[in-house]
């Protein structure tokens, strides 16, 4: 056996007296841990350390020939690292021999894991850690890894090796999430190690000529470690720093923020998330309560309906799933077409919103979302902004001829503030519940690489900011941090609806000053664009580059330009000017003439196509455009769009349809068209848990996308059912109820003014529900 201190001098000596080799001074001092009790060191363990480390080969050589000298007449006894039983062969029965249960459970497979360099610069980069908590459960991690303990290989192993696939596009290295997150050390010691999963940011300098292509990842490059829960981000960061000077040199830069690290830690309950399962219960009592009611009037044959009877019926599940579930639809306007545009658009928006942020996640090629950019055929999804403008457009469209005609029977006089307040009421307390969830639970359910990068990021905004989103002002101010980042559209929706009455009251008392006021205000809208689009040299559109969005909100033109109303009003005033015109004709009985289809027809085909797929070209390497081109079709492309969607509604209204109108009145499109507005709003938490918990990068190809997107769709479908059901149609029941308390007595006892009323609130529902 060997004293402490002559394994020491004999180290240090061997070490000193070869000039060809350096051997690390802080990897000398852990030989300690190979002592035992009484200051010797097992022969087996110098062997092993031998075996695992690979230290200097003549170092390692003169104490192995010392070692065998003083104990060439003694027995060994074999000893494994602490966790035996991970180890252990068993007979098969056969001959005698042996097998391991696992390749795991192969000591020299799991030491096999760890070389030299690896242990050599993590060592230098624990011994620079400033914090002492941290450097000694990182020195703990050191003695593990050299004693093959299994938590220790556990921590080594679940962190990002080489990288693979660098130059194929793969800048996420994940590493193994679960098995950090999962290691214990509880130890005999003080010093108790768990893991901690740190997923750190690496930059490294690119050429000039790199730097302005906006295609590909650019120059980050996302890294995982496993690391001791103690050290924090800042430790995280310098400890990555210092393992790269090591192998790389110092041309990169590493960030570690607090919200890239996640460890197990026992959940919290707050009063707020208490609160919110309150309420939640609750209202599952009342919808309860209500079918039971409701099971037990049509058990016992009840007609009579009152309004306390409509009241506890609203809450009902068969109530309102038959609401959703009923495809007949009575509309006396003729707008059964606006069914089937509402739910093919919300799809295509949907389906371009997992589309973005599954290419612009952990993808293992960058070349499967570039070429995805550039390809025709996929336009549908990535222009799917023109998509989100055509229910502005339906938005509008509706407005304008459901106003137009109570003008009409109410010769002028109409209260506008009722119309707001009800829509306020109407749209806020689905949105306000959803957004209750972002704050409280919904960090709670799930975990992952990017889980806080995604998810409690997401919580944090809109801890701050929900009340201006229920203010529907979110898109002017703290825009840079909104919650929601689909919630835009209902503000710049809102907005445009409290000063749409000034321009369809201008046109049902003007019939010239009327549509020229709303025909200025358009030209007005294309130039505002045009002149903000050349102005800043902006993009034509939104520009949908991995690099650029890896975080929606922080993208610089959807955050200071695309959710602006003033870039939205066009579409908006292209949906009133279309509703005016389908009201001039239903009222005046026009005909269109033949001529006049077929040439309306063909400007729809081209303006339609055009504006959609034109889109191509910009993402095109060979083709660059200058400020003219952007901002003309910026401008341009609004206006087009709403010509070619205002015509295809007045033609399937008009019964100049043909096909196509057969089509969007497809009575299966009815439930989704009522799910809109419910899956619109919990799309989000789909897109975001999907990411947030994902464990490995993704390969894009046509059939994987396809598979992404048809997934998320009946996801978001299926949640914005349970929270229609819940919130949505309840208040829309108990909204129609206060609407008829509304009527002033006057006009109750006039029974054509009250079926007015009724077709008013009919169709203003319909409105709503866009």
């Amino acid at each position: 056996m060997i004293r402490a201190a002559a394994l020491l001098a004999i180290a240090s000596v061997a070490a000193l007296s070869l000039n060809e080799t350096t051997v690390d001074k802080h990897l000398l001092k852990r030989l300690s841990t190979y002592l035992d009790s009484n200051k010797t060191i097992d022969i087996d363990k110098l062997r092993n350390l031998n075996k695992t480390v690979l230290l200097n080969k003549e170092l390692v050589t003169i104490l192995n020939n010392y070692v065998n000298e003083q104990n060439q007449s003694k027995p060994t006894n074999s000893k494994v690292s602490d966790e035996v039983e991970s180890y252990n062969v068993y007979e098969n029965g056969k001959m005698g021999s042996t097998l391991v249960e696992s390749i795991e459970e192969s000591p020299d497979y799991a030491s096999s894991i760890v070389l030299a360099s690896d242990v050599l610069s993590l060592t230098s980069a624990v011994a620079n850690v400033e914090d002492q908590t941290c450097r000694e459960q990182g020195y703990r991690f050191l003695d593990g890894l050299l004693q093959n303990k299994r938590w220790a290989l556990k921590m080594f192993d679940a962190s990002s090796k080489s990288p693979e696939g660098l130059l194929y596009g793969s800048s996420y290295h994940l590493g193994n999430f679960d098995e950090c997150i999962g290691i214990r050390d509880e130890g005999d010691d003080e010093v108790k190690v768990s893991g901690q999963y740190c997923l750190a940011t690496i930059r490294w300098p690119q050429p000039e000529k790199y730097k302005k292509s906006r295609l590909g990842r650019g120059e980050i490059l996302r890294w995982a470690v496993c690391v001791p829960s103690a050290c924090d981000a800042k430790a995280v960061e310098r400890f990555v720093g210092d393992v790269l000077a090591r192998s790389v040199g110092n041309t990169t830069t590493v960030t570690v923020e607090h919200r890239d690290c996640y460890y197990k830690e026992p959940m919290t309950v707050s009063t707020n998330d208490v609160a919110f399962l309150s309420v939640i219960l609750f209202f599952i009592v009342i919808i309860f309560v209500s079918t039971s009611y409701e099971i037990a009037c049509i058990y016992q044959g009840r007609k009579k309906k009152t309004t306390t009877h409509e009241i506890i019926v609203s809450f009902s599940l068969l109530n309102n799933g038959k609401k959703i579930l009923f495809t007949e639809q009575s509309n006396s306007m003729g707008l059964d077409c606006i069914s089937g545009i509402k739910a093919l658009s919300m799809i295509f928006i949907l389906a371009g919103h997992t589309s973005l942020f599954v290419g612009t996640g952990p993808v293992m090629d960058e070349s499967g979302w570039d070429n995805t950019v550039k390809n025709p055929n996929n336009c549908l999804i990535l222009n799917g902004m023109l998509l989100v403008d055509t229910f502005l457009l339906l938005s509008a469209f509706l407005f304008s001829r459901i106003l137009l005609a109570e003008l009409d029977k109410r010769r002028g006089k109409l209260n506008v503030l009722p119309i707001l307040l009800f829509r306020y009421i109407r749209l806020t307390p689905s949105y306000l519940v959803v957004i209750w969830f972002y704050i409280t639970w919904m960090p709670k359910i799930g975990e992952g690489p990017l889980w806080k990068e995604k998810v409690l990021l997401e919580q944090e905004r809109c801890s701050s900011n929900w009340w201006i989103n229920i203010l529907y002002v979110n898109n002017f101010v703290n825009s840079d941090s909104m919650c929601m980042f689909q919630s835009w559209y209902l503000a710049v929706d809102t907005q445009l609806f409290i000063i749409a009455p000034i321009f369809i009251y201008g046109l049902w008392r003007w019939r010239r000053a009327g549509p020229i006021m709303l025909g200025l205000s358009i030209v007005a809208s294309v130039f505002v664009t045009a002149i903000i689009t050349y102005k800043d040299d902006l993009d034509p559109t939104v520009m949908v580059y991995a690099k650029e969005f890896t975080d929606i909100i922080s993208n610089h033109y959807f955050n200071k330009v695309y959710i602006k109303t003033y870039m939205k009003m066009t579409t908006y005033f292209m949906g009133l000017l279309m509703g005016y015109i389908l009201h001039r004709v239903q009222t005046e009985n026009y005909e269109f003439s033949r001529l006049l289809k077929i040439s309306a027809w063909i400007c729809n085909i081209i303006l339609g196509t055009v504006t959609m797929f034109i889109v191509t070209i910009f993402y095109q390497d060979w083709y660059t455009y200058n400020n003219i081109e952007a901002a003309a079709y910026a401008s341009l492309s609004r206006l087009s769009w709403g010509i070619a969607n205002g015509w295809l509604i007045i033609a399937c209204v008009t019964g100049n349809g043909g096909i196509l109108n057969k089509l969007l009145t497809w009575k299966v499109f009815t439930p989704f068209a009522r799910l809109t507005y419910s899956a619109y709003l919990v799309n989000g938490l789909v897109e975001l848990f999907y990411m947030g918990q994902l464990r490995h990068p993704l390969h894009i190809t046509t059939y994987s996308l396809v598979e992404y997107v048809l997934s998320h769709v009946i996801l978001t479908f299926f949640f914005g059912a349970i929270v229609c059901v819940m919130f949505e149609s309840p208040i829309h029941g108990i909204e129609k109820i206060l609407l008829r308390r509304f009527v002033s007595p006057k006009a109750r006892e006039n029974p054509r003014q009250d079926q007015s009323q009724d077709s008013s609130r009919s169709t203003s529902q319909s409105k709503l529900e866009s």
